[in-house]
């Protein structure tokens, strides 16, 4: 039976309303029972005969009360469901066809779009039955030929969820004309978008039969259709299906697990279908990013994967140069570029290697320790980017991790010796990855590191000058990718790490490191991990299956391909549900076609509420009549302060003891000021304490034990000998000289480690010689003596070095030239003899003169000579020189000054650089006119002197 909107399953039970008049008079004459209390005054009328009472009527409230709950056990059972869209035209001809959108953009008004569906045979006889189809296409969809009763339809509709991928209307008309069935009506669940598809298949269902269409847009925005980054942050661009009005709507980006890292607002104008959420927010969490989300929206278009061809790649930094000033150090401008979109790690080179990152960048690193050169050159072969900067220590020397053999000296461009201007970038080959981006004509390259002419040399050149040398070149190895940059990541040799085009090319060449530079023709993707319709990432099951590598980028989402994230040879690539899709409304429906509201859709069924109201005044009533015949004493005022007793007491009983306990702390902390046995008094350290301790807590020189005796007992005491005359003469106080392993203990420690080479010496292991690198790029100083200099036949001799020194990263060396702050640190000097006399120093010479361009603080951390300074300061226990000196004792004097003035320039790094340059400081804070300003404009008792000649 159907009564306007309702419809009743049993209409003959509302045969029962009848009863309610007489419902009404038994409730009336019944009152409830009076609360009865024992006065013991009431015992002086037990003679008193009782006189007949009247019992008082039921409340009226009482009556309401238990009047609807009487009329809401009866009209539940008439099995009442409330449906403003059922077909007033009575029962359909045949059975009902329910079309149901259950595509990505249905997922929105999933539960609305459900109910409707569900409520379709509301309207129609017992015996009408339903047919179910859906148009979204999936391999275990419902047979539209399947007959359903108006008990199975509910049923099967609530156990359906939308999906992942988009609706195929062609394939779902397919399958309903295959099916045979002869619908009498019509009812079709839209989503109300895809007008080019959705206004055919409407005239081919209205052609079937009368046709019936709830249509539920999203509201809102729908989804998330595109994304764009660059080193600022990222861009979404949100869509919506209505254009009318402005809104406003928040995007949140999230990591894999769903934790929120930001919230952008996406405002869109009023007639504007997109708009655009900025995310301008830390590098370093943009690097976590992994997904963007539609907040308070459903459907997996409102979500955007992020993949690893997009977000953050794992690189590794390790530096050839070590510097407290960041803006003076090549790494500081890697690391800026790279902290939009990549996931950083510093460290040791064997640790970057463990940890297998998308690539790995070195800074003037000319060569690795052997070992640890065929262990970087293993994990390139298995796909890892090696990416490189050169530098001086290149422009000397390099080893085979080079993508072209290079020239083993730097082109300076532009100065005044040469008659070059400085270069621009020329351009990128086609085949070059670079290929599309900018190449600004203010980017200047001073310097660079040539390649040798090579066949090759062409097509492994990524970046060129306008004079055609190469700028980059890259070359495989393996599945991995060499690459270097012939000049260095600091803007020591150009301008490259001052502009965005430097971003870039790095973000670009990183990508080599299994990213999507990598040649990925071969190969495929599988589904790590995929959305469910709601926009939930779950594991894929048994449908899902892989992608191929050379099909990924036009791949269409799908049951077998649904929209996630897939792992492969280049990492991760995702498939989102709606990149590039754009919403539009169905508007043009055919003629004849019925249209429901969002009212008129709705069909709830009102028999389960109707019987939950009536236990539940039931239930009302009965407490109310327990309480009015006092029979409720929980409710009295002794029962509630017996709870709270009850609740209060153990409370206190638990917080009681921690009170006292905080008031009478009797064992404190021992690790509080109070009872610390070194607060107040000396403490006395008792034990052995390591080597790295002692050299912590007491500065001390360091030497390598080279096996020889007779070389090691001279170099030990070589180092006893200067330490005793530091300590005489300066504020250094040096303790007992340290023998270190560089294999096994910490270098770190020692300002200055010192190696005196024996004739025919043993050559140092690769980890040795790495550890040494670690060393020197920490800021440590290495001091080699050859000993070589009583042959003079024999040069500078240390051109064995690289025999006994395999791999060691030396930089460019120099002869020291008169005005170095070797020079003059403590005393003033013009040669540097030792053992032997008129021998050359050689050091860094990019700490050499001030018209050389210095690096780092300007303090050399190699010194190589052979002067045999080492025997020219041994001393026995005794403090007597044990070798003798060529010069005699005038020659030994002038070599301790010597060895005074390297342990000074050592430990004081360029601020004796800047007192011994003070004159030309001072000249140059002049006023142009070249003249050195008066004695009166500056503080000279702020300088502190020089004893024995010094220069201050």
């Amino acid at each position: 039976m159907m009564l306007g909107p309702f419809l009743f399953g049993a209409p003959l039970a509302l045969l029962g309303l009848i009863a309610l008049p007489v419902v009404w008079w038994v409730l009336r004459a019944t009152p409830p029972a009076p609360q009865e209390a024992a006065l013991p005054s009431l015992r002086l009328l037990d003679d008193v005969t009782p006189r007949d009472e009247t019992p008082a009527r039921t409340p009226w409230w009482i009556l309401l009360l238990r009047h609807v709950a009487a009329a809401a056990v009866i009209i539940g059972l008439s099995q009442p469901v409330y449906a403003p869209g059922a077909s007033p035209e009575g029962e359909a001809a045949g059975p009902v066809l329910i079309v149901v959108d259950n595509g990505w953009t249905s997922a929105a008004r999933w539960s609305e779009i459900r109910s409707a569906a569900a409520g379709a045979l509301d309207g129609e006889g017992r015996n009408t039955a339903g047919h179910l189809l859906l148009t979204a296409p999936k391999s275990l969809n419902a047979d539209p030929a399947e007959r359903l009763s108006k008990t199975e339809l509910p049923q099967r509709v609530n156990s359906l969820d939308p999906v992942a991928w988009g609706v195929d209307r062609e394939d779902a008309l397919e399958r309903l004309e295959a099916s045979g069935v002869e619908p009498g009506r019509i009812f079709w669940v839209t989503d109300g978008l895809d007008p080019q598809t959705a206004e055919p298949f409407a005239r081919a269902l209205a052609a079937m039969a009368p046709l019936t269409v709830y249509a539920a847009p999203p509201r809102g925005p729908s989804a998330i259709t595109g994304l764009s980054s660059d080193a600022e942050g990222a861009n979404v661009v949100v869509t919506r299906a209505d254009p009318d009005g402005t809104a406003d709507r928040y995007v949140s980006a999230l990591t894999l697990d769903g934790a929120a890292l930001a919230t952008s607002e996406a405002s869109f104008a009023d007639g504007e279908a997109e708009a655009t959420a900025v995310f301008d927010i830390p590098a370093a969490a943009l690097a976590r990013i992994a997904r963007f989300t539609i907040t308070g929206s459903e459907g997996a278009g409102s979500v955007w994967l992020w993949d690893s061809a997009a977000r953050s790649r794992r690189v590794g930094l390790v530096s050839g140069d070590a510097t407290a000033q960041p803006l003076l150090s090549d790494m500081h401008y890697v690391r800026k570029a790279l902290e939009p979109f990549a996931t950083i790690t510093e460290g040791e080179l064997a640790d970057l290697i463990a940890a297998n990152p998308d690539a790995i960048i070195m800074t003037d690193i000319g060569q690795l320790a052997p070992d640890l050169e065929t262990s970087v050159e293993e994990w390139v072969q298995k796909g890892g980017a090696l990416i490189r900067f050169a530098g001086p220590r290149m422009a000397t020397h390099t080893d085979t991790l080079v993508p072209t053999p290079l020239r083993r000296a730097s082109r300076a461009i532009g100065g005044a010796l040469t008659w070059e201007e400085p270069q621009s970038i020329g351009g990128f080959p086609d085949t070059s990855p670079f290929i599309g981006l900018k190449a600004p004509a203010d980017i200047k390259v001073r310097q660079q590191v040539l390649a040798r002419p090579d066949p090759e040399l062409a097509n492994r050149t990524w970046a060129r000058l306008t004079d055609g040398s190469p700028l980059v070149t890259a070359a495989p190895r393996g599945q991995g990718m060499l690459i270097l940059f012939h000049v260095t990541a600091g803007p020591d040799w150009s301008d490259l790490p001052y502009s965005g085009t430097f971003v870039e090319m790095l973000r670009r060449a990183i990508a080599a490191g299994r990213g999507e530079a990598v040649n990925d023709g071969d190969g495929t993707y599988s589904p790590d991990i995929v959305l469910n319709g709601y926009g939930r990432l779950v594991s894929p099951d048994s449908n899902a299956t892989p992608v191929a590598a050379s099909d990924f980028s036009g791949i269409v989402p799908s049951e077998t391909h649904p929209p996630g994230l897939y792992r492969g040879p280049s990492g991760t690539r995702a498939i989102n549900a709606a990149a590039d899709y754009e919403a539009e409304l169905m508007t043009d429906w055919p003629a004849g076609v019925r249209l429901l509201g969002d009212a008129e859709a709705k069909s709830m069924r009102l028999a389960g509420p109707l019987l939950g109201l009536a236990g539940l005044l039931l239930a009302i009533d009965l407490i109310i009549a327990l309480a009015i015949a006092g029979r409720l004493p929980f409710f009295n005022r002794t029962a509630m302060a017996a709870f709270a007793g009850l609740v209060l007491i153990p409370a206190s009983g638990v917080m009681e003891p921690e009170a006292q306990a905080q008031q009478f702390d009797l064992n404190p902390s021992p690790y509080s000021y109070r009872t610390s046995p070194g607060y107040g008094v000396d403490m006395n350290v008792t034990g052995e304490i390591d080597k790295a301790t002692e050299a912590a807590l007491e500065m001390r020189l360091a030497y390598i034990e080279t096996g020889d005796t007779a070389v090691d007992d001279a170099t030990r005491n070589g180092l006893r000998g200067i330490s005793l005359i530091l300590y005489r003469r300066t504020s250094v106080e040096p303790a007992e000289p340290h023998a270190v392993d560089p294999e096994t203990d910490a270098l770190d420690v020692y300002p200055v480690i010192f190696l005196g080479l024996p004739d025919n010496a043993t050559p140092l292991s690769s980890l040795a010689v790495e550890r040494l690198n670690a060393y020197l790029r920490n800021g440590g100083a290495l001091v080699i003596d050859t000993r070589n200099g009583g042959d003079m036949a024999s040069g500078d001799s240390f051109d064995d070095l690289d025999r006994v020194l395999p791999g060691l990263d030396t930089p460019p060396l120099a002869p020291v030239p008169q005005d170095h702050v070797l020079t003059r640190s403590f005393y003033l000097l013009d040669s540097f003899p030792g053992r032997y006399q008129d021998r050359r120093l050689w050091i860094e010479s990019s700490g050499v003169g001030e018209k050389t361009e210095r690096r780092g603080d300007g303090v050399s951390r190699l010194i190589i000579g052979d002067a045999d300074y080492l025997a020219a300061w041994a001393v026995d226990e005794r403090g007597r020189p044990v070798y003798s000196v060529d010069g005699g004792d005038e020659q030994r004097e002038m070599a301790r000054r010597f060895g005074v003035n390297l342990i000074m320039y050592v430990l004081t790094g360029n601020y004796k650089e800047d007192q011994v340059h003070l004159p030309a400081l001072l000249e140059r804070l002049g006023e142009g006119t070249g003249d050195t300003p008066s004695p009166d404009q500056f503080d000279f008792n702020n300088i502190p002197p020089s004893p024995d000649g010094g220069p201050n």
